[in-house]
């Protein structure tokens, strides 16, 4: 056989002056057998495969563009007070960015001090004998510019613990990975607190301008209150955590007043930052860049912060069930609430229920207690002796354990969801339904197996199940108007869901119409349910003026509509509602709406503008008669804010269509669903001409 005589391969990328490296490799293998792998610690097979080259900046952090180059970092060079009141904001507001869901690796540790602490630290630092400039005293790193980075770290490290104890979910609502820096997870609060006023004492003692003196105590202070702050538990000491949360905004309004001058990008003190700092964190993380607020975003963001801290510390004054369901509910129905992180959420869960006792105080005995007095008016203890006395069922006692135990698994769960991000909250009432049903199921066997004869018809015995009900029926509408908050409806499911909300609510105002003349006249449960008699009306109008604007949106065939049904509403068809003997109420059911729409089909178009004047009507009643003590409490104000922002939906689904003549000609394109407008409702984007006007302009 010949010789095989050798291709020779052409060296490709010969216009860049590419090296052949292909010895270099053989050389370095030469005593690595086949099938063989060296490892060395902390260098694992997707290190190594991280190190090749892709091509692609953002995920090969090896890659170092010229525009990346940086100086070498000098953790102890002077800096001016300005300058340390510059980077500690710079700090804070990337601090805002971690609360708001990014990585540590993006936001805290970009700035280099976190990672040279112990160089900087006067402990172990040799007193230097060259002369020093006197407005950069070396003491504005090691004792201020320190204290604050360990008051930072300290901060981020109680968010951490606060986030992690199971309110809130890992890189769903934050980022837990800390690419092994230390957070000073073995130093404790109070030694940093220390060092912290240290740090004030010897600006006090100082020869700074005074200007650059007041701001750096400011952020001096506003750092140790806010640890101070997130290390007190609301619920066991709340006056202490009260007085904090106002000292705190104190101390940030005289942060505002004295922000430092900007400086240039590539400036020494701008490169107290590396947002490529990835590059030598142990972290799978690819890099991002994250650009802070601006200084006034930043403070305003504080604001809320600390306005959110201070809500929760109210909160832990309300003993009332309905109370906590409002605050949280309100934080999703007003049209542009204010930012909510998730620190602030998992707070208010572990407010409420730390995993032992609700709100620090009370056994689960007392939560069915209140559930049920703050629905009916009257205690489980005074139900359970009327039903007891009453009892007729084949069993020897009611099915009471059965009750609590659906309550257990219900209302604790409920009030901690309230406080999820929306997607999570809409899946929990989704799942919680099947419990409702099975409540007003073990109520209605109660009702159904004791002696009613000589209580009158209106008797609350007679009227168990409802209790059960009215909670079923508002997750049922929470979970389809939540649906248009998320945009997750296509343009025909947009009728149905409308249709569908107008009907659960229809059978809502029913149950209360029922059981409102069971409540005290004056009582705090009878004055809930006349506002929400007039709240739900005025929903269920704006719901079907909706309903017959977006009608021909709807899709009629059969083939695509039916599966779209099944696959958006699967919540209400599973398997477990088939061991109940009762059926689910206000199920949604697509033969009714086919049914409803052939109606209208076949008699003309309703009138949409006449419901959203009796819509209109009745808000503008409520927002006069001022009816919203109920178990609003201290949440009153936010709540007239809601029925405003109704108010307002009304003002702008003014000109839709008021005659049927109009209806024929209006366009559902004129609708546009934006939840920055208003969470349920569309806006009408151009008012439809009338009648009149279209003559006019056919005429010219």
């Amino acid at each position: 056989m010949a010789d095989v005589i050798p291709i020779e391969y052409e060296m490709p990328g010969a216009e860049y002056a590419f090296q052949d490296v292909t010895n270099l490799f053989l050389e370095a293998s030469a005593d690595l057998e086949p099938d063989y792998l060296l490892f060395m610690e902390n260098f694992t097979l997707q290190d190594s495969m991280s190190a090749l080259e892709i091509g692609e900046p953002r995920l090969d952090s090896g890659l170092v563009v010229q525009e990346q180059l940086r100086p070498p970092f000098n953790p102890l060079t002077p800096l001016l007070p300005e300058e340390v009141c510059w980077i500690l904001d710079k700090a804070l507001a990337f601090e805002s960015e971690f609360h708001a869901g990014n990585f540590l690796a993006h936001t805290v540790h970009t700035l280099l001090y976190v990672h040279h602490l112990r160089d900087i630290d006067p402990d172990v630092l040799v007193p230097s004998t060259s002369e020093t400039d006197p407005s950069r005293p070396i003491e504005l790193v090691t004792v201020v510019l320190r204290s604050a980075v360990q008051g930072l770290l300290k901060c981020c490290d109680l968010t951490w613990r606060e986030l992690a104890r199971g309110g809130m979910y890992d890189t769903e609502d934050w980022q837990s990975d800390k690419c092994e820096v230390s957070l000073l997870e073995g130093v404790s609060t109070y030694h940093i607190i220390s060092k912290l006023d240290d740090a004030v004492n010897w600006l006090l003692e100082s020869f700074l301008p005074v200007v650059w003196k007041g701001a750096l105590r400011a952020r001096l202070l506003f750092r140790k209150t806010m640890l101070q702050v997130m290390s007190t538990e609301p619920s066991k000491d709340r006056s202490e955590f009260q007085k904090l949360v106002l000292r705190a905004h104190d101390h940030l309004h005289t942060v505002e007043s004295s922000s430092p001058p900007e400086y240039e990008p590539g400036s020494i003190i701008q490169l107290a930052f590396d947002p490529y700092i990835g590059r030598r964190l142990q972290t799978a993380t690819p890099i991002r860049i994250v650009t802070p607020p601006a200084f006034d975003d930043t403070y305003k963001g504080l604001h809320h912060f600390i306005d959110g801290l201070y809500e929760v510390s109210m909160l832990d004054t309300c003993d009332q069930l309905s109370t906590w369901e409002i605050a949280g509910n309100l934080r999703s129905w007003l049209a542009k609430p204010p930012p909510t992180v998730p620190y602030l959420r998992s707070l208010a869960q572990s407010t409420f229920y730390d995993g032992v006792l609700i709100l620090n105080k009370y056994p689960f005995e007392w939560m069915v207690n209140q559930f049920f007095y703050e629905t009916i008016g009257v205690k489980y203890d005074a139900i359970k002796t009327m039903v007891t006395q009453r009892w007729g069922g084949p069993e020897a006692e009611p099915p009471f354990r059965k009750v609590e135990r659906t309550l257990y698994k219900l209302i604790t769960p409920r009030i901690r969801a309230l406080w999820n991000n929306p997607p999570r909250k809409r899946r929990h009432f989704m799942k919680a339904l099947i419990e409702w049903h099975a409540l007003y199921d073990t109520l209605l066997q109660i009702r159904d197996n004791i002696d009613l004869e000589g209580l009158p018809r209106g008797h609350l015995l007679n009227h168990l199940p409802d209790i059960a009900l009215l909670w079923r029926l508002s997750d049922i509408r929470e979970i389809v108007l939540s649906g248009f908050q998320m945009d997750l409806y296509a343009k025909e499911e947009r009728a149905f869901a409308y249709w569908y909300a107008a009907r659960v609510i229809d059978t809502h105002l029913s149950c209360l119409d029922d059981l409102l003349p069971l409540v005290d006249d004056g009582s705090n449960v009878h004055n809930e349910m006349l506002y929400q008699v007039q709240f739900l009306t005025a929903l269920q109008s704006l719901c079907i003026a909706l309903f017959v604007v977006s009608l021909p949106l709807t899709s009629f065939d059969w083939t695509r509509m039916r599966p779209n049904f099944f696959r958006r509403y699967k919540w209400a068809f599973i398997a477990e509602y088939e061991i109940f003997e009762s059926i689910p109420i206000a199920q949604p059911e697509l033969h009714e709406f086919i049914q409803v729409c052939t109606k209208i089909l076949q008699n003309g178009n309703l009138i949409p503008a006449e419901s959203v004047h009796l819509a209109k009507s009745i808000l503008t009643e409520l927002i006069k008669s001022a009816n919203f003590s109920g178990w609003a409490g201290l949440w009153a104000e936010e709540r007239i804010q809601l029925i405003r922002n109704l108010s307002s939906v009304c003002d702008n689904l003014m000109g839709l269509p008021n005659t049927s003549e109009e209806m024929e000609t209006f366009t559902a394109s004129a609708l546009k669903w934006d939840p920055e407008h208003h969470p349920w409702f569309p806006s009408l984007l151009q008012p439809p001409l009338t009648t009149k006007e279209r003559c006019l302009i056919d005429q010219d």
